[in-house]
């Protein structure tokens, strides 16, 4: 069911769409921006992935805590909280994340991310348990293999029998090279894995789904927590508040900022829902910087990476291929316009991740406010999106922006 539109009167009338009623309102917001406020309600519960069958499961759940934090995944010994670190939002703090060694892109929040349907910068994956594949075998994060992490797994007593409780026996895999893997930029790596018999192969791609999707499972637990701003939709919603009364919540320098992202600033078309993303794709019209690599062009890669890779959504590895999420994978069109987009961040918790953008382009966000009162820059690649023009705002109204962000975070 899709969000409902409400109206809200000034006695904390309710009206939903579909139900006959035609109240005049009296709110200070328009319709549409009621309706926006009304999908921000933060969900009754996450619905489970269906293409992961041990999402919810508190045992998987559990063993892909011990997995998150495991430095025995790697030959580096770089774990998933390497990179998502509680204390700073899930993220690192970093420009650029760095593993075995300086990755591509600053590493995303994981607050809220079961309610995404793409994951990565470039949506190359359709799945939690998708996108933590990558990390164990890129060179530059966990430098690992999923032949490697059977071994992991098996010489650690603790992850292993946890492993076996949930899955079964182990393969052997000694006297296998441990940095064998399908890869198309790692010949040796390549050359070891097409030495293994097929069903060999198979059972050790089979330790790597098991192990992601448990990680998945825990990662899938990570919320963010009940801010001011869900206080105040809260109390917009509650047909025994005023609108006066839920407006007291917010100081008049946060209301200020609601209504310049509801209105002249048009925030919401990219930042909306429970999690202020649309779980789209844009080009906001980002330039160079001396540590970014000029040919990352983003989403028109990602399709490619995440429609021929054998963990998507439809593949053998899903739980359901058939079902909503595996749907989508094939109606993807691409395209040249898909240049240079990159995924819409949430907004959620801002004060915890920094730097912002997929390649940790500004520190602050008084310098991401600048860059959207401005848009001085000009993209490397494709054309920023059509609906951006400079907002020209004063530093009063850019103030005013980061006091209503400030509401969006978990620990004021």
């Amino acid at each position: 069911m899709g969000p409902k539109l409400f109206l809200a009167s000034a006695a904390g009338f309710v009206c939903f769409v579909g139900s006959g009623c035609q109240p005049e309102s009296t709110s200070s917001f328009t319709d549409l921006e009621l309706f926006v406020l009304s999908d921000m309600q933060r969900p009754a519960e996450i619905p489970l992935d269906e293409t992961n069958e041990w999402d919810g499961n508190p045992d998987a759940i559990e063993f892909g805590k011990q997995l998150f934090f495991s430095h025995s995944l790697s030959p580096n010994a770089i774990a998933c909280s390497s990179c998502h670190v509680p204390n700073l939002g899930f993220s690192d703090g970093l420009t650029q994340s760095f593993g075995a060694d300086v990755t591509p892109r600053h590493s995303p929040t994981l607050f809220d991310v079961a309610q995404h349907t793409w994951f990565r910068w470039d949506g190359g994956c359709d799945s939690l348990w998708c996108q933590a594949i990558g990390p164990i075998e890129s060179p530059k994060e966990m430098n690992g293999s999923r032949t490697y992490l059977v071994s992991a797994i098996d010489g650690n007593p603790n992850l292993a029998s946890q492993y076996e409780a949930l899955f079964g026996n182990l393969p052997d895999v000694s006297g296998i090279d441990p940095s064998a893997r399908p890869s198309t930029d790692d010949a040796t790596a390549n050359e070891h894995w097409n030495s293994i018999p097929n069903q060999t192969q198979q059972d050790i791609t089979a330790v790597l789904v098991n192990v992601v999707k448990s990680i998945a499972a825990y990662e899938a637990t990570i919320q963010s927590q009940p801010t001011v701003f869900d206080e105040f939709v809260e109390a917009m919603i509650d047909p025994s508040m005023t609108e006066e009364a839920a407006l007291a919540l917010l100081s008049p320098e946060e209301e200020q900022g609601l209504r310049l992202f509801l209105g002249e600033g048009q925030c919401h078309l990219c930042h909306n829902g429970p999690t202020f993303s649309n779980d789209a794709f844009h080009n906001i019209g980002l330039g160079p910087r001396d540590w970014l690599v000029d040919t990352d062009i983003g989403r028109y890669d990602g399709i490619t990476m995440l429609q021929t890779s054998e963990f998507n959504a439809a593949g053998p590895w899903s739980a359901d291929p058939t079902g909503n999420r595996a749907n989508r994978v094939d109606r993807l069109v691409q395209s040249t316009e898909q240049l240079a987009q990159f995924k819409t961040p949430s907004l959620r918790n801002l004060s915890q991740t920094a730097p912002y953008m997929h390649g940790g382009h500004f520190e602050t966000l008084e310098e991401v406010l600048q860059h959207y009162s401005e848009l001085e820059e000009s993209t490397l690649q494709g054309h920023s999106d059509e609906v951006l023009a400079p907002l020209n705002w004063t530093d009063a109204q850019k103030d005013a922006m980061i006091a209503f962000l400030r509401t969006l975070d978990d620990s004021q």
